[in-house]
């Protein structure tokens, strides 16, 4: 097994084991600033979102209800339990616009120009390359699309 990989089983078992806490309101955050990410996207009614290290669905569940029932919501994270989550969640609130998708970020083989919206909230920090990486993210926005990113701020 490589590095790669080695950093990805490590990745997804920290997150896996905790999932059952992840969205506790001490862990709100990560619903938080993934709701005013999407907020800040203005996405309208019929847009095609790709979510990446979309955990239990912090940003992607927003965004479904955003884009309605005439847009799709992709959600992709390595971290099973948090997609079994996020699904829970989805089911529950009735978006059958929203698919989530256990999958490497460093992986996506969707063709260039795919999504009108590619988001990745709090996940760019796990990739070696991240120059590398937001142009990949940027290869799968359509033209005129969005590309939003977040991070920690160094204090």
């Amino acid at each position: 097994m490589g590095a790669l990989e080695v950093a990805n089983a490590k990745s997804a078992a920290a997150y896996n084991a905790a999932a059952d806490y992840f969205d506790h309101p001490v862990s709100s955050f990560w619903h938080r600033f993934g709701r005013q990410t999407v907020e800040r996207l203005g996405l309208s009614e019929g847009e095609r979102i790709l979510d990446v290290c979309c955990g239990s669905g912090g940003s992607a569940l927003p965004a479904a209800e955003a884009v309605g029932r005439k847009g799709n919501v992709v959600a992709v994270d390595l971290a099973e339990r948090l997609v079994s989550l996020g699904e829970a969640q989805a089911r529950e609130k009735g978006l059958g616009n929203l698919e989530f998708r256990i999958g490497d970020m460093l992986a996506l083989d969707y063709p260039d120009a795919s999504f009108d919206v590619v988001a990745c909230i709090f996940g760019i920090f796990f990739v070696p390359d991240m120059v590398a990486f937001t142009k990949e993210l940027w290869r799968m926005v359509r033209p005129n699309g969005r590309l939003a990113i977040t991070t920690w701020e160094r204090q």
